[in-house]
């Protein structure tokens, strides 16, 4: 029992510990990088959506890229990634 409990908590500290990450050919943007760097990495985004709170306040941006198979929206808050998801078609 006690094994049991100990691996499910190292399975959600490794899980809270992992930052989101894509990758666009050979180079890697990850959480916390800058929108510099993610337009570097992965050039001008096909769509940016502002992103709003329910009074209509701007929080952030989403920018989409569209690729083969795969969409890829990259969520920045104050400048920064706050979160990467890879949608598979």
């Amino acid at each position: 029992m006690n094994r049991i409990v100990w691996s499910l908590m190292l399975c959600l500290v490794a899980s809270t510990a992992m930052a989101s990450s894509a990758r666009f050919g050979d180079r890697l943007i990850n959480s916390g990088d800058t929108a510099g760097k993610v337009s570097q990495v992965a050039g001008k985004p096909d769509r940016v959506v502002q992103l709003e709170n329910r009074y209509g306040a701007n929080t952030g941006e989403r920018w989409e890229y569209y690729q083969p198979r795969k969409t890829i929206h990259v969520i920045f808050e104050d400048g920064k990634v706050t979160d990467i998801r890879e949608m598979f078609n």
